[in-house]
């Protein structure tokens, strides 16, 4: 399970995610967002033998081409990697006349991100069809409900590149907390600009944390302070 965040800001993107890897009944820490280039990133929800497979595609890229020109290579490099997943799997041949259950054998769920004279965030689902995202910020993964009630508030807000890493920390903290199964620390945060991604390290992460906190306990004065009228 999986919880990815892309979220725009005037001077950048950020991108975050839960750091909790479960292969069976087996978790562990692990990356879920990557690097693409020196410009921008990307991050996959879904099954890690999918992820792997993509990601060796993804590093024979060529270097120096923006997101808008690699979109469709992308699509094909998703189609390609889940084409071979289900020659592999003998269940496949069970599922062959029902498209939509054999999708499921093996979910993921991608976002890609660059800011180049603005925010662009991609997303390619696992049949490897390639869309802008128009409405952000943008979640994906098992717990996009919990985040989507939290960051409704904040769509067409103009925020900068540190007011969005904020955000970012604060969401992932409180659905982690509600999704417990499947999500879960730590909490990694990257920031994509103009002129380079940024990997934040655990130091600034914890900063971040300690002003979610702080942006928590601003809303939570703030509805106590509210002068809220009883009905008659």
């Amino acid at each position: 399970m999986t919880l990815i965040l892309a979220i725009p800001a005037n001077d950048g993107i950020v991108m975050a995610s839960d750091g909790q890897i479960t292969t069976g009944l087996v978790r562990a820490p692990g990356k879920k967002v990557y690097p693409l280039g020196e410009t921008a990133a990307w991050a996959a929800a879904g099954e890690l033998a999918l992820v792997q497979r993509l990601a060796e595609r993804i590093g024979t890229l060529p270097p120096g081409r923006s997101l808008v020109n690699l979109r469709d290579d992308i699509g094909q490099m998703v189609k390609q990697s889940i084409t071979e997943l289900m020659q592999l799997d003998f269940r496949a041949s069970f599922f062959a006349q029902d498209p939509d259950t054999l999708l499921k054998l093996h979910p993921a769920d991608f976002v890609f991100a660059e800011f180049d004279q603005g925010p662009h965030i991609l997303h390619i689902t696992v049949d490897g069809v390639p869309e802008w995202v128009n409405e952000a910020p943008f979640a994906s993964g098992s717990g996009d409900l919990f985040a989507y009630a939290l960051l409704r508030k904040y769509q067409g807000q103009d925020l900068n590149l540190a007011q969005a890493a904020v955000l970012a920390c604060k969401v992932m903290q409180e659905a982690i907390a509600v999704d417990a199964y499947g999500l879960g620390e730590p909490i990694d945060v990257w920031q994509i600009t103009a002129a380079a991604v940024k990997n934040l390290t655990d130091p600034e992460i914890e900063e971040l944390a300690i002003r979610a906190d702080r942006l928590r306990e601003a809303e939570i004065h703030l509805l106590l302070d509210e002068d809220i009228v009883e009905p008659d």
